[in-house]
């Protein structure tokens, strides 16, 4: 994730700015910012249609996650990674109320975006 250009009256980035910048990777499809109760804070879902039936099904995802960490005795969910046949998923905890989700194609550089995410995970967190 390149550093973005600051937009705020502070100088720091917006949730928009990150998110932008998240979008803005090669092999990124989609970005949604999801409240806990499947309601969309944020998105840049390409084509404008998935965001909804996005956010609808993510907490049912993060639930799913929280209770195999609390099967296994690993503690909170905080990332999980969905393989599709055209690409993969990711859901990565902001809070205990959003999370963000991130669609790619095959060919994104995978291991680099868990990275960024993970690094830019608190300050995306703190302007939700």
């Amino acid at each position: 994730m390149s550093a973005p250009a600051p937009t705020s009256s502070s100088g720091a980035p917006s949730l928009r700015d990150l998110t932008d910048a998240i979008q803005e990777r090669p092999g990124v499809q989609g970005v949604v910012i999801v409240g806990a109760d499947g309601l969309v804070i944020e998105t840049h879902d390409a084509s404008h249609d998935n965001a909804d039936a996005i956010a609808a099904r993510v907490p049912g995802v993060v639930t799913a996650a929280r209770q195999l960490g609390d099967a296994v005795g690993d503690g909170d969910f905080q990332l999980a990674l969905l393989e599709f046949d055209a690409g993969f998923g990711v859901v990565l905890r902001l809070t205990p109320a959003a999370m963000l989700f991130v669609a790619t194609s095959r060919d994104v550089a995978l291991s680099e975006l868990l990275f960024d995410l993970r690094r830019h995970r608190a300050p995306m967190a703190a302007l939700v």
